[in-house]
Parts: C-alpha cells; structure tokens; sequence
C-alpha cells in the first residue's frame, strides 16, 4: 500500500469543537480555517483504494525537526505531498525555511499542490527582495530535485517565479485544488432574476488589512440587511467568538461591533459545517478568497473582493466573479449595494472552465506518480462515505443571544474551560509523576555514579599510598647509596695518600 504524508493540519475524520483546547491559540487550523478547504481537497484527491494519507499536521515548520523524524519519514512514506497557499510571502519566511530544510533531506518524490505568491497589485512587477528571492529559489531547487514539477495557483506566480529563473518546464499553474472539495461537477444557482432583497440572509468574509472597506460598506450593510453575518476565519476571530476576547485593531470588528453585538458573527471548524450553513445563504461577498470558494462549493454565488495577487490570480484563472477592492473605495464612485454585486455575480465562465481545470489538476497529479480519483477504476467512495457519517463541528457562535440560549453558550464555554482546566490539571500532575519518576531513577543512577567514583577513588588512594611507600623506600636507598659512594670516595682517596708517603719513604 502506498504511504503518503500530506502537508496538512488536521486529518479531516478528526472532529475538532470549539470546547476543545485544539482549537485555542493558534488552532489546528494554522491561522486561518481556509487551511482546511485545500487540504481537504487534497486529501479527498488521493483518497483512492490502496493509498494511506496521513497528515503531518504542520509540524515540519511549527518547530524544528531531528536527522531521526527525517529518517522515520523516508522509510515510512512514499511520497509527501504539500498543499500550500500563498507561500511566497514575507510573512511565511520562518515556516518556510523549515519545511525547505525537511524536504531537502527527504530521499521520497515531493510534490507541492497551487502554491501561489503573494504581491500588492503595485508590485506585480517588482523583483523580488534579494534574501527572500534566495530562499524561494531554495524552495524551487528542492522540489524540482524531487519532482517533476511545482504546481502554482496562477499566471501571476508564475509569472514571479519566471523572472526567478523557472519557467514553464519547471511550473504547471493548476489553480487551488479546493474549488474540486467535491469534485468537478458543481452548481452555482443562478436566482439574480430576483434581487436580493433586505431581509435575505447573506454572509461577509474580511481579510485583516481590508478594514477601510469593511469600515465604509460592511457598516452601512449591516444597517440595511439585518440578517447580513460576518463569518470568520482566523485564530483572532475565533478568541472573540469563544472569549469575548478584543481583536486585534486592523481586523475591522471586536465584540463591540455590532455585528458581534447583535450576534450576527460566526466560525466554523470544518468544511462540512462552513459549506452546510453557507448553503442555506442567499449570496456571499468579501475579501477572502476560501470564505467565498466555500460559499461556491455550497452552490451560492458569492462576489470576491479582489485586493491583492492571491486572490486575483485565483479569480482569473478559475473564472470566478471578483470586483477590485480599489474601485469600490473610490470616492467619486456612488456607493456599491449588495444588490449590486450580486448582479455582477456571474457564474458562466466559472462553470465553463470547471471541466478543463479539473483535467489539468488531475493530469499533474498523474505526472507526479500519484494515484488519484480521476484515473479509471479509482474513487473515493470509501472516503465519503465516512466523512458523511461524521457529525460537523458545531459553529462557533457569539457570548451575545437571547434567553435560554445566550445562558446556554456562557455554560458551554463555562464547561469548556472547566474540562480544559481539568485536563490541564490532569497533565500537569501526569507530568509531575513522570519527572518525580525520571528524578529518582536520576537520583538512583547518579547515586551507582557516585558509588562508582567514590570505589574508583579509594583505588587510586591505595594505589597512590603505595606508590608513596614505594618511593620514600627509594628515596632512603638512593640516601643510603649516596652515603656509601662519599664513604668509597673517603677511603679511596686515603689509600692514595698512603701509597704517595710510601714512595717517598722509600725513595728516601
């Protein structure tokens, strides 16, 4: 059976609640739950009979790795696959640099799936910063040493990685692997016959550095569609929802928004969830490229808001309907309704280029070795069907509410925080025994240690006693020796002395 290690947070059958410490800090999500659409994808993908998918869960770049996890890897898996996003960034320097590192030291094929760059509109055409351009090509020559090509999110990362020296025998431009979660057959209804009236239930996504936008339209939505909710998606998003906790300025909304307030926030866990609840919206609009991929996966039509490279590229080449962000701020431009968008939301040529992106994802994935759904006799019946018998995570919601309910959600993050606590409790005292138990059988070795010395010693002590003895007694012989030499040399010289009287006497 092949082996594959997947880039990937979370295996998808690990049902992950909010209640649960997995999901706090920076989640099992990374920092942002779109993590979870392309990898899902990805695994769903190669999710055919005769392959195991294991996910590595980030850990090849949270932290750093040992020659051993390395060796492990080589001898347990035939292949890693890694399903990126936008990688080529500043900000992904660190993770990175490791995951360059683990691959270079990695004797299995490596093949990365829609990784993309991401540049401001205004740099485009920019060269890329000395150091960072010199880790990317790092990145480049890793995984070309180990397959046949890299696969990119669009024209404009590879028209960044062209003027790095790869062209088009080293990059296949693939898209994102999440718009096929479900494979190539969707739907997008069409309903722009009839508007989108106050009452209809929409949903907002916003990345961090779009606040301005969301600050001058999202507001003024928010007053005319009272059933218009905010969905997030990142790590900050969820503090707030689960704590209460204030977010971080540039995000655009905290708990005193009103759209917290009015408890018209939420997030969700999985892809089962996300897409279940944007199924039941009437149209979905914003800034993040996967807030609205799952609106398009759930069949309803959402307009991106396109603000820089990542998420242009995607819109272009995958046909999805997008306005530029810049134009909507415009001052001398009459302001944008959801109406509006909404008409603009079409649908045709996404639908036309569903079919032919699937065969170039799919013909990538056949030259890289890899098995997959779309070869013949392959599927990934099994797959479904267990997902499909898993209960989604529930979404995230508010502290605000009414009634029984709002009680309800302060008791389960009372709850939560109680069992965290207890598990915490729990650990820390396991933790406790384990070192109690390393502490005494280090006491323990370190006392045979001192043992040891301590018999080690007194030998040497003996044996130096009687090295001692043995060189005072030499010491008295060399003495002794001296002593009779000076007495030899004494008699010596008295013999001649009586010998020379002698022979003068007799001469006389």
């Amino acid at each position: 059976m092949a082996k594959i290690l997947l880039r990937s947070a979370r295996d998808p059958f690990d049902v992950i609640e909010a209640g649960d410490p997995r999901a706090w800090g920076i989640g099992f999500y990374g920092t942002n739950v779109g993590n979870l659409l392309f990898a899902d994808s990805t695994h769903r993908l190669l999710s055919v009979p005769g392959t195991e998918i294991v996910a590595d869960r980030f850990a090849h770049e949270r932290r750093a790795f040992t020659a051993d996890e390395v060796a492990a890897t080589n001898e347990a898996y035939d292949h890693f696959v890694v399903p990126l996003a936008n990688a080529l960034r500043p900000e992904f320097t660190r993770p990175l640099t490791r995951l360059t590192a683990f691959i270079e030291q990695l004797s299995i094929p490596t093949t990365i799936v829609g990784m993309g760059a991401q540049l401001s509109l205004d740099d485009l055409d920019t060269a890329p910063d000395d150091e960072l351009a010199a880790l990317h090509r790092r990145f480049m020559n890793s995984v070309l040493e180990r397959s046949p090509k890299v696969g990119v999110r669009g024209e404009i990362t590879a028209a960044y990685l062209r003027r790095l020296g790869y062209g088009d025998e080293h990059v296949e431009i693939i898209g994102c692997p999440s718009i096929y979660l479900n494979g190539p057959e969707l739907t997008v209804r069409d309903e722009r016959s009839t508007p989108i009236a106050d009452e209809d239930p929409i949903a907002v996504s916003m990345s961090p550095l779009t606040a301005p936008w969301f600050e001058t339209y999202v507001d003024a939505f928010a007053n005319r569609h009272p059933h218009m909710t905010y969905v997030g998606q990142t790590h900050h998003d969820f503090a707030m929802l689960q704590w209460g906790r204030h977010r971080q300025p540039e995000m655009g909304i905290d708990r005193d928004h009103r759209l917290y307030a009015e408890d018209r926030t939420r997030m969700f866990l999985d892809a089962g969830s996300w897409t279940r609840f944007l199924a039941t919206q009437r149209f979905a609009f914003g800034t993040r490229i996967h807030g609205n991929v799952a609106a398009v996966l759930a069949g309803t039509p959402a307009m991106v808001i396109a603000h820089d490279s990542r998420v242009l590229e995607l819109c272009d080449y995958h046909g999805l309907p997008y306005a530029m962000l810049d134009s909507m701020l415009d001052s001398s431009r009459v302001e944008t309704t959801v109406d509006e968008l909404f008409q603009a939301a079409d649908y045709t040529s996404f639908h036309n280029r569903l079919g032919e992106g699937w065969k170039r994802l799919t013909a990538f994935l056949d030259d890289a070795g890899l098995a997959n759904v779309a070869q013949p006799d392959r599927t990934s019946a099994t797959y479904d069907a267990e997902l499909a018998a898993l209960e989604p995570a529930a979404p995230v919601a508010t502290l605000r509410g009414s009634g029984d309910d709002a009680i309800r959600r302060i008791e389960d993050r009372i709850h939560a925080l109680k069992i965290a606590s207890e598990h915490a409790d729990t650990a820390a005292k396991r933790r406790e025994k384990e070192l109690a138990k390393k502490l005494t059988a280090s006491v323990k070795s370190q006392a045979k240690r001192i043992a040891a010395l301590e018999s080690t010693t007194r030998k040497q002590q003996t044996r130096i006693e009687r090295q001692a003895g043995r060189l005072d007694r030499q010491r008295t012989l060399i003495h002794e020796l001296r002593a009779d030499l000076a007495r030899h040399e004494e008699r010596a010289g008295l013999r001649g002395f009586v010998r020379r009287v002698r022979r003068r006497l007799r001469r006389s």
